[in-house]
This record gives C-alpha cells, structure tokens and sequence, in this order.
C-alpha cells in the first residue's frame, strides 16, 4: 500500500498535521511514532496522566547531552504518541511577537509574521479565563490558569517576594504586552482534574475514527527512502522487524533531535561527514544539525524547612512564573520558575528536569528557583555517531561559551538568590545548595558556578532551520520542504529559525497547524 502521507513523530507538530491532512477523508495518512500509543484518557498510564509535575522516567528516549565542556546529563525528550507534548510541565504561553516577526524577515515569508501566527495560536486554545483580541475559546487544547488562592504557600511567596522586588503583577502571559510575575497558563482539564492535555489527547482524539488514518506506536524510523532526489517511503523498525513503508509525500515531525539525525542517516546533510560514516549522500546540506538552539536554565537548589515540601500530596511542581527584561538584553528574554518540590541524589545535582529516581534510598527533596535565558546567543549542534540508527545522536549544546549569555545568566543568579533570601521567601528554606554569598558576590567564581549547574529546560529547536538559501545554513523552505529533494518535509521545532521567548509547545502546534494548510491547499 502507498499511502498519500506519512508523517514520522506524533509530537505536538505531528498529531496536529495529521489530524488536520486526515480531514480530507479522500487523503490516506499514516502516523508513526516511536513510542507507545494511549489511545485515549482512560488508557494513559499514572506518571503520564497528571500534569503536576513533567513525567520523563518511563517515557523518554534516554538522550545524553553535552551541555558544557566535560559534562553531559540527560536531556529529556517524550517517547510516545503525543510526544514531549504528553510528558512535559504543561506550561500553554507562545513566544513575544517580534519573535514571529523575525522569522518572517529569516525566511522571507510574511506568513510566519506575528500578525497571521496570531489567528492559528487562537485556534489552539480553549481559555477557560481570558477573552479578547489575544485568546481563542472552542479549541481542543484547554488553558486554564492558576489562582492566588489555589497556590502552594511556597509558589505564593515566589510571588508576592517578586511584587515586593518591583516585578509587575499580571494574570495572562498570552497577553503580547505583559511581563512580570503571574500564575501559570497551563494545558490542563478540569475543574477537579489535572490531566495534561497533549497533542494526542487535544487532537488525535478527534481524528481517530477516520478510517483514512492510521496511528502506530513502537516504530522507530531509520532512514528516508529515495528514487534519485524523490522521498519514496520510509525504512521503519516495527515491533523489531525492518519494513519499507510507500508514500508520496513524507513528513519528518521527530523533533530537534531526531529529526535531524534522520536527514543524516538518508544522506540529507554535510557530504564531509556523511562520507566518514560511509552514508552515500543524495543532497548536500551543510545546515542539518548544526544550529542547534535550547533555553539554558540555572537551577538553584534549597533546603526546605519542614513542611515547605509534603512528599504524602501530590502537589503542583510550578505554578508560577515570571518573565522580565535583562539589563542586557531584549523584552522578556529571561523566566524564572519557582520548582515547588523534587528529588537530587547523593551528587545534590538538578538532573536535567528529571530529579532522582524515586526508589533512590538516599535522594533528597529540595525546592528551586531556576532562571532560564529565553533568547540564548549560543548555537550548538546534533551529529551521529554512526550509520546505526538504534545509536542515539551526539547532543552538543554549547551553553555558556558566550559572553553575552554568561553576563545575564550571572544576573539572573543574583536575582535568584536575592529573591530567595527575602523577608517572603526566607523562612521556606534552610539554604543554598552549593552556593554562597561569596559566589554570588564574583563574577569569576559565579561564572564557574554557572558552568557546573547550567542545564536544558527542555526546548531543543533550530537544528533544520528555515530558509532561503543551503548555503547559508537554511534546511527548508518557508513550508518545511527539503531544499534539494522532492517530496519530503520537516515540521517541528528543528525548523524554526531562531528560538522563541517562550515554552515550545503551543509554537510547534502552531507550525503544524499552518503547513498542513499549505500542504491540502496545495493538493
């Protein structure tokens, strides 16, 4: 059977395209997924279910990342049908404005500006709490906000030791003009229930009795199949059996990461280096994998007082968030999160968003404030070990080689502790973790902090970029299309141009929505 699509990764780009391309009930669609499939609520299993803390143990790929010289840790990537989508913090905010506007003059296309992202970002949503101009209401990924009596005591005095710090108070961070201190907009169902709504649940949950799609877990794609400079079909491991699957137009949604590391194994990619694997080359792409782009985070580690963290309640792992203005950089290029409650081991390290292993006799609970660089100036990469696809790809994130991006993280550090050690904050801890007032105090010392704690908040993006011109590094076009080959696209974070100042989620939502719009118009 040749189906008219097939599109690899039901992440939050993949689930949307094809719900929206099997519309067309005359359109075949095929979706392929690497992890297991739950297809429905009641089928999500507990660590998937909840949206109270992100649920990365069972479901992850298990990647390792570089992300400064000598010091690789996991970076955590869902591996399921709903993708990162299904396991993340469920934080629902899109990037500022001028972050659209620029991808529309990088790539040349008007169509990625803010103005027309606008109406796609409405469609995504259904605000239970906010109206107007900026929110959508009747869309299939619920948003719904924290209040100020619903916040854990904690969460509460993050918030009111930012109002006293000057921050301003808003309740809507999709509103394009707000910054400042506010309860989290999150992708949850309720009232009464805490469910995470992913792509899975928000789209595929309305497509799946179309018996012109087709949705498969545990297929792990190894490499594009190709007729000359023609996308053919994929070559796919199901259930441990290699198969070639047809398809006259394939779609790579596998994400930062993996997709890439496909283009690489099919031959899409740097001639040089796919030589030195033994990959014969079908294009000459210098761009794939080389433009790697993630929000660094700085998490620091507090022990609570008793009764700060109750490890017997589930509990909220964030709820608030606050956004300002660097003295260095651009609006709203920095967030802090407040992390209510999670375990370290021995080693007192943050682990990557992951914490300690639960059966860990020895882990500790701790809190944290964790400022993130939303607008990083550092570029790192995604290669491959090998031809093999079962081998992960090499993850190079680079984080605090610029000066620029250590100059505000520095800031963001002194803001943490001093944010901590306010008259609203103070009497939740009992102190910091591997940092004190001498560190803080020095540049020199506070920068080998940085080095040591620097992590990924989980947002790799920009590794197949958009484009004009391969010879400028650009892997698709405005409409994710391959420069070079036929019939083969990438949609998802690999192709933004340049990172957002927000979480990744709703944005990649939002390029699925558009291309597969131009794709059926272009049927």
């Amino acid at each position: 059977m040749e189906y008219d699509v097939i599109i690899a990764g039901a992440g939050s780009s993949g689930a949307v395209m094809a719900t929206r391309l099997s519309e067309d009930r005359s359109r075949s669609v095929l979706l392929l997924d690497a992890g297991p499939d739950y297809a429905s609520i009641d089928a999500l299993p507990s660590d998937i279910d909840s949206v109270l803390e992100p649920s990365v143990k069972r479901h992850d790929w298990g990647f390792g990342a570089t992300f400064v010289p000598g010091r690789e840790e996991p970076m955590p990537r869902g591996k399921l049908v709903g993708g990162s989508s299904a396991v993340n913090g469920g934080v629902a905010i899109r990037g500022a404005p001028g972050d659209y506007d620029v991808w529309a003059e990088m790539t040349g296309d008007p169509r990625w500006a803010w103005s027309e992202c606008l109406p796609y970002f409405r469609g995504i949503e259904d605000d239970k709490d906010e109206g107007g101009d900026f929110h959508g209401q009747g869309g299939p990924i619920p948003v719904r906000r924290w209040t100020l009596d619903e916040l854990e005591p904690v969460q509460r005095g993050f918030y009111d030791a930012c109002v006293a710090h000057g921050f301003e108070q808003t309740n809507d961070q999709n509103d394009p003009e707000s910054t400042g201190i506010s309860p989290l907009a999150m992708n949850r169902d309720g009232p009464g229930r805490m469910t995470r709504w992913s792509a899975s649940l928000g789209y595929l949950s309305q497509a799946r009795n179309r018996l012109n799609l087709t949705v498969r877990g545990h297929c792990l794609v190894d490499r594009v199949i190709f007729e000359g400079n023609r996308a053919v079909g994929l070559v796919v491991e199901c259930d441990g059996e290699l198969q070639e699957v047809r398809g006259r137009q394939i779609v790579l949604c596998a994400g930062a990461i993996m997709s890439p590391a496909i283009l690489l194994r099919s031959g899409v990619g740097p001639t040089g280096e796919l030589a030195q694997l033994g990959i014969p080359s079908v294009v000459d792409l210098p761009g794939v994998g080389k433009h790697l782009m993630d929000h660094p985070a700085t998490p620091m580690l507090f022990w609570p007082t008793p009764g700060t963290v109750d490890p017997d309640r589930p509990r909220p792992l964030v709820q608030t968030l606050l956004r300002y203005t660097s003295e260095t950089g651009e609006f709203n290029d920095m967030q802090v999160y407040l992390l209510g409650h999670f375990r370290v081991g021995p080693q007192l390290r943050f682990g990557a968003w992951v914490g300690a292993d639960e059966q860990e006799e020895e882990a500790s609970w701790v809190f944290a404030i964790a400022p993130s660089l939303q607008l990083p100036n550092s570029y790192g990469s995604v290669t491959l070990q090998s031809a093999d696809y079962t081998q992960h790809p090499n993850i190079d994130l680079k984080f605090d080689e610029h000066e620029g991006d250590r100059v505000r993280l520095r800031e963001a550090a002194r803001l943490a502790w001093n944010l901590a050690h306010s008259d609203e904050m103070s009497s939740f801890h009992q102190g910091a973790i591997d940092i004190d007032q001498d560190t803080v105090d020095d540049d020199e010392q506070l920068d080998e902090w940085i080095h040591a704690t620097v992590t990924s908040t989980a947002h790799p993006t920009c590794t197949c970029p958009m484009g004009a011109d391969p010879a400028e590094g650009a892997v698709v076009d405005s409409e994710g299309r391959v420069h070079g080959v036929e019939n083969l696209r990438v949609v998802d974070g690999s192709i933004m141009p340049t990172l957002v100042r927000a979480n990744t989620n709703f944005t990649c939502m939002m390029m699925g929505e558009r291309v597969a719009e131009w794709m059926a118009a272009g049927d």
